[in-house]
């Protein structure tokens, strides 16, 4: 008997020990920014996408001559903006000026990377967009995994004519307990991205894509997630693909539904 109780007394240690390594390292868990420095991107540079600073703000942007909208594309947790050029190839015969944004703490920024400070300079970039617009295009928003998210929020809070999720989530937290299930932790995630509830504060029209294979976000957070958005939505589920080889394998599908997702809202007075 005093055996198992040691035994069992050393299980909780052991237990509360991971838990607590979990909560104060899982910034390192969550985020994972790329070496490269913001604006030295040659690849950016070979597409004509030039980087911008408006204070904390940072983005690479591609213009057209005389574009009919804006794409801002906010990425994923891994890499840097400047590793997306493959949203400019994507996207290339759109005639929209594209924008890319940095995230704080990414491209060897000082700032810690985290939910709040994420969602507020996204914010931030948006409106400077509209400010700085006079012909007043409507903008379009692209989240790619974790971006999905912060381009859901952006639609609460400002006039979007529509969202294009790849990759989407109901919220960090949740895909992070279905991997860790046997730890609470969405009790202890300080980064939660609760999408499902941004979701619901929007009638922004809304395209999802998602890969049937995808194992780092399984394809039932989408199916869940586009139950959650109040306005016009589509899920486009995109065979033989996962998570990181959607684009390489279902670009054609994604340029092709994009399109006619465009099509469908340039006549809509509707703007979010």
């Amino acid at each position: 008997m005093k055996l198992i109780i040691q035994v069992i007394s050393f299980g909780i240690v052991c237990y509360s020990l991971i838990l607590v390594v979990l909560y104060f390292f899982q910034d390192k868990l969550l985020f994972f920014p790329g070496p490269t420095p913001f604006g030295d991107c040659p690849e950016m540079e070979q597409h004509n996408a030039r980087a911008e600073t408006v204070g904390d703000i940072r983005y690479y942007l591609k213009t057209k001559s005389d574009p009919d909208s804006w794409i801002v594309v906010f990425h994923g947790n891994a890499g840097n903006a400047c590793d997306r050029t493959y949203f400019l190839d994507l996207l290339k015969d759109f005639n929209s000026n594209l924008v890319v944004f940095e995230y704080p703490g990414y491209g060897k920024d000082l700032n810690a990377p985290g939910e709040p400070i994420f969602l507020k300079q996204a914010l931030e970039l948006i409106l400077h967009i509209k400010r700085k617009d006079h012909k007043q295009l409507p903008v379009y928003l692209m989240g790619e995994s974790l971006g999905t998210g912060v381009a859901t929020f952006i639609a609460t809070q400002t006039d979007i004519k529509g969202l294009i999720l790849i990759s989407p989530y109901t919220s960090i937290a949740q895909v992070a307990q279905h991997h860790y299930f046997w730890l609470p932790v969405r009790f202890l995630m300080k980064h939660k991205f609760l999408a499902h509830t941004w979701a619901g504060q929007t009638r922004t029209p809304t395209i999802l894509f998602h890969g049937i294979n995808d194992d780092i976000i399984p394809i039932h957070f989408a199916r869940q997630q586009i139950l959650n958005f109040k306005g016009e939505k589509e899920l486009i589920e995109i065979p033989d693909c996962g998570h990181n080889d959607i684009i390489d394998t279902g670009g054609k599908i994604l340029q092709q539904k994009i399109r006619k997702f465009f099509d469908l809202n340039a006549g809509k007075g509707f703007n979010g």
